[in-house]
């Protein structure tokens, strides 16, 4: 009877045991979401930052692109007319 009784006091006693290390790990799997939502936050903050300065990006290279070309525009007609303009002198 006692043998009994004392084996069931050591189940009781690891029951116990167990019971406060599922409660400890239940604290710290809450903490490591808290955790885990925290940088996923914080990652999808970075990538919506990436996704705006890639678009500033390409708006910048479509920009200069076209400011690039309107530039070469007027330095070929510059040129036309400087050209046309030696033409005028060496007729005279």
């Amino acid at each position: 009877m006692s043998s009994t009784k004392e084996l069931l006091e050591e189940l009781d006693g690891k029951v116990s045991k167990l019971l406060l290390n599922l409660s400890e790990l239940s604290e710290a799997s809450k903490e490591k979401d808290q955790v885990i939502n925290s940088l996923q936050a914080k990652l999808h903050e970075k990538d919506q930052t990436i996704a705006s300065i890639e678009k500033e990006r390409e708006d910048l290279i479509k920009s200069t692109a076209g400011n690039n070309q309107q530039d070469l525009k007027v330095k070929i007609g510059e040129m036309v007319k400087e050209i046309d303009r030696c033409i005028s002198l060496l007729k005279v």
